[in-house]
């Protein structure tokens, strides 16, 4: 099998299991079907140069934590190094539902501290995408934007201030540009 085959087979089949497994969930922020969010992580990762693995993973991060798919599973269709970035991409708190917000965004910075380049490549493109939701969501509705959200602007401000600084390693990587960028702008001081 070809190379260029291989890639299209492993980002099809993401898309896919990802679309499956969002089917009827939507932005926080919008009436926009969730897959949009997969898939605008996926692009942006694309677009930094990204393996066609890290795209799989990108595409695949929020399954475990949000749909019904099963780590097996994952591992199962795509294999170990998929299931890795999937769940390093993840949340992963014990207890997690019963964990603060604050708590659990603590968690994730200093994680990602450490974490791989790939991992850090998956989140950025993810907070990334999440923030551009944030600002148009911003931009429609004003500071009632807050109220959706399980955090107030402060909170909010806080952890997105401290993702940037986890993932400064990006520097260099246009995603983590526009990620400064869109932090600055929506959370200017």
């Amino acid at each position: 099998m070809s190379i260029q085959m291989k890639f299209n087979y492993l980002i099809n089949k993401a898309i896919e299991i990802a679309a499956k497994a969002h089917e009827g969930q939507h932005r926080k922020v919008t009436d926009i079907p969730y897959i949009v969010h997969p898939f605008e992580v996926a692009l942006i990762l694309q677009e930094n140069g990204c393996s066609e693995e890290v795209i799989g993973g990108g595409i695949l991060h929020d399954t475990l934590e949000d749909t019904e798919l099963t780590e097996a599973e994952v591992r199962e269709i795509f294999g170990e190094k998929i299931l890795e970035l999937v769940i390093g991409a993840s949340e992963e708190l014990e207890d997690r539902d019963n964990t603060l917000w604050h708590d659990r965004k603590l968690h994730t910075i200093e994680y990602l501290r450490n974490a791989s380049m790939e991992i850090k490549m998956i989140a950025c493109a993810d907070k990334l995408s999440n923030i551009r939701s944030m600002i148009k969501g911003y931009n429609d509705m004003g500071d009632k934007l807050w109220d959706r959200f399980n955090a107030p602007y402060g909170d909010q401000k806080w952890y997105y201030q401290s993702l940037a600084e986890s993932l400064k390693d990006l520097d260099g990587f246009k995603m983590y540009g526009q990620f400064k960028e869109a932090v600055g702008y929506l959370f200017e001081d």
